[in-house]
């Protein structure tokens, strides 16, 4: 159904009906036409001419109103996934992967953007989304076949980023936006830290009831930073909770009971090696609807005024010059 962009001109169709009680021809004084014949081709004429000016009128209408289709969409078919990247954006990003950042030398954003830029620019058939966190999370894109759109955002997310590493609500907004969509092909969410946090039980368990519900598949991509742990070694049984977040982190995901994998990248090419292995095992059979943009319907309805006008001015100018030569 078409919709308007400003509705209250519709109230102009109104004056559509005009023409049936005020034609506008010239009348012509006869003593009497009651022993004239039926003049078929005449009536013809006015009720085409009437009929041509509320078209014109009507259409004139529409098109102020802005009417529109909105565009449906179509279903693409092809191979790939699903991917939401979730990307960490806390200040630690900024720094190299060495101890000290040299110059001249990529952070650890620079790095992840540059490589995740390639990653969707290889993948032509894939539905990307990206969600940045820190300490609060933010949507960027949800799930969109738009590579451009996502590419442009990974690039802005190179520069440096504040805050702390809120883990749990940058998954959670990036898992809601699996909710609206059709499940066809792999679901998968890559997130992509230097750094861990505590989930709370709450979280937690909100996270697992997510990840079961959309099936979505996990990999980390860990940024490890020269001394730090790594999430696979077991921390000192004698440390308390706080020590290690990136262990009980990973324990947390290996527990979700959804498939997951861990990718340690302790410099560019090790982090190039996991964001490539990852698209190696992403290909499967994949459908997806793709949004289509709205027909605008004001420039049909101009041409249809136009013509309209335009027939009813030949048809005028017919009338004063048979007027002239009587």
């Amino acid at each position: 159904m078409p919709e308007f962009e400003h509705p209250a001109w519709l109230y102009g169709l109104a004056l559509a009906v005009l023409p049936w009680w005020l034609h506008g021809q010239r009348r012509v004084m006869w003593a009497s036409v009651g022993t004239w014949p039926v003049d078929t081709a005449s009536r013809w004429v006015d009720m085409g001419l009437r009929c041509a000016a509320s078209l014109a009128l009507a259409a004139a209408a529409l098109s102020l109103a802005g009417g529109y289709l909105q565009g449906l969409p179509i279903e693409r078919t092809g191979t790939g996934a699903h991917l939401a990247i979730v990307l960490d954006r806390s200040a630690s990003m900024a720094d190299g992967f060495a101890a000290a950042r040299q110059a001249g030398e990529e952070s650890k954003s620079e790095a992840a953007a540059r490589l995740l830029d390639g990653f969707v620019k290889e993948r032509p058939l894939d539905l990307f989304g990206l969600t940045l966190f820190s300490t609060a999370p933010m949507q960027v894109l949800g799930l969109s076949s738009d590579h451009e759109a996502v590419r442009a955002a990974l690039r802005a997310a190179a520069t440096p980023g504040i805050g702390l590493t809120n883990v749990a609500a940058g998954l959670a907004l990036s898992l809601a936006q699996f909710g609206e969509q059709p499940h066809t092909g792999s679901r998968v969410i890559l997130f992509v830290s230097d750094g861990a946090a505590q989930i709370e039980p709450r979280a937690q368990i909100k996270l697992r009831r997510m990840f079961e519900e959309y099936r979505v598949q996990l990999y980390w991509v860990y940024l490890r930073s020269p001394g730090s742990n790594s999430p696979a070694r077991p921390p000192d049984p004698q440390a308390g909770a706080d020590v290690a977040p990136e262990y009980h982190l990973h324990t947390f995901f290996q527990d979700l009971g959804t498939p997951y994998r861990l990718y340690e990248a302790d410099n560019p090419q090790a982090l190039a090696a996991a964001i490539s292995d990852v698209s190696r095992l992403q290909n499967l059979p994949l459908r997806y609807l793709q949004a289509q943009p709205r027909r605008n319907l004001a420039p049909w309805c101009d041409a249809i005024a136009l013509s309209c006008a335009l027939l009813l001015l030949l048809a005028r100018s017919l009338e004063i010059e048979r007027w002239q030569r009587g």
